[in-house]
């Protein structure tokens, strides 16, 4: 039987699609045993799965990025790290990907840079920032669709259990009556993000019948796409070889955000003969840095973007990028009831934009509570409280060229 795929039936869903194609086909490889979570079901009798910190094979292919929820330094691929960052952090030996791991928490989290479902979607579909499961039903432009007869499922469409997981629809496969005999679903999971193809049965009852129902986004037909070397997609133009620099190399990876005073910036130096580093910094002065046992390890004062090469006699290498961040806040007082608002008060001296807040409980790191903010000039804030009355640490997030970066944490206690 000859069955025809769907075709995006405005420019937006297709750019939907190349985003989500964008992460669910990106193709990597690890140089040292890289730090992934995995699942564990024992048997039959006790079918209960266990979350266990593990490891890929330096030199093994992959695709898909990595599932870690990484709320505890908020570092998600798609919208805190872009493609380039996260392929030069895996490209240098010593970056934060193999060096410092989230370890022991029992949860789903090891690496300290991947994506979560939620993320994942909300990527895709180009929402403010990342959105929880729970929020998305009653998210703006969001509407239920009919499953009845699986032919209303259109591309794009969000498969969805507020309570747990959520995915996206990237193909849909009829016959020439316009009958689904295919609908394929990308979604983050544990370890990698998984394309799978469903026939209308499969779907039923792995989705709709596990109290899963399918969203509509009115705002798929405004996504926008931009081709990116580093993660190229099928029919994308042809584009610059992307440059890894072999020289020296961030522990954050290439063009990644530190936020000031908290997290240093420590170089590997991989060029032979290289005593010192070059660091231009965002005023334009340049300083050198000596190499010390093939490091270079600052803690620059100034906000905003340096440059970093090694120089060798009159030779200079290509140059890397790093930005430093200071986002501070401060809440007008330490304790809240339950329900209560929360003001801000805001030192925002890059003049970013402040995107959203989010709300983590303080024992787990899980989330507590968030929400969408469009701030750029503003000194204070008023945002709702937590959802739950325990120790919380309360942070905004903010975007600049390199992605988005959080400010310091601050606890907050919520009394009933």
């Amino acid at each position: 039987m000859q069955l025809y795929h769907d075709i995006p039936y405005c420019q937006g869903v297709e750019n939907a699609l190349k985003r989500a194609r964008r992460l669910s086909q990106f193709q990597y490889y690890a140089i040292k045993p890289l730090p992934i979570i995995d699942r564990f079901r024992p048997t039959l009798e006790k079918p209960d799965s266990t979350l266990i910190e593990s490891h890929a094979a330096p030199w093994l292919p992959l695709k898909g990025i990595l599932y870690s929820s990484v709320r505890r330094s908020e570092t998600y691929v798609g919208y805190n790290i872009t493609p380039e960052t996260f392929v030069t952090a895996l490209s240098n030996p010593n970056s934060v990907m193999y060096t410092d791991p989230i370890k022991g928490t029992g949860q789903n989290v090891h690496n300290r840079y991947g994506i979560v479902c939620s993320c994942f979607v909300s990527y895709s579909l180009n929402i403010h920032y990342r959105t929880n499961c729970a929020r998305w039903p009653s998210m703006p432009g969001i509407h239920t669709v009919d499953t009845t007869e699986l032919e209303n499922i259109k591309l794009a469409d969000v498969v969805l259990n507020p309570k747990s997981h959520i995915a996206i629809v990237t193909d849909i496969e009829r016959d020439l009556e316009g009958k689904v005999h295919f609908i394929t679903v990308s979604e983050s999971t544990i370890p990698y993000i998984r394309v799978t193809r469903f026939n209308p049965e499969q779907f039923r009852n792995y989705w709709l019948a596990n109290g899963y129902t399918v969203f509509r986004y009115d705002g798929a037909k405004d996504v926008p796409y931009e081709p990116d070397p580093f993660a190229p997609v099928e029919g994308d133009p042809t584009m610059p070889e992307p440059f890894i620099n072999r020289s020296l190399m961030p522990d954050f990876g290439n063009k990644a955000n530190y936020r000031r005073g908290e997290q240093p910036v420590v170089i590997s130096v991989f060029e032979e003969g290289c005593e010192a580093v070059e660091i231009t910094d965002p005023d334009g002065e340049k300083t050198l840095w000596p190499v010390e046992d093939g490091f270079v390890k600052l803690d620059p004062d100034k906000l905003g973007v340096y440059e970093a090469a090694c120089v060798k006699g009159e030779e200079r290498s290509a140059s890397v990028s790093f930005c430093v961040t200071g986002l501070i806040i401060k809440a007008e007082k330490e304790e809240y009831a339950l329900g209560e608002k929360v003001t801000l008060k805001i030192d925002n001296p890059a003049g970013d934009t402040i995107v959203a807040w989010q709300f983590n409980k303080r024992a787990d790191d899980k989330g507590n509570g968030g929400g969408w903010l469009d701030l750029t000039t503003e000194k204070e804030v008023t945002i709702a409280g937590p959802n739950v009355a325990v120790p919380s640490e309360l942070y905004l997030i903010a975007k600049n060229a390199f992605g988005c970066y959080t400010s310091r944490r601050i606890p907050l206690e919520i009394k009933e």
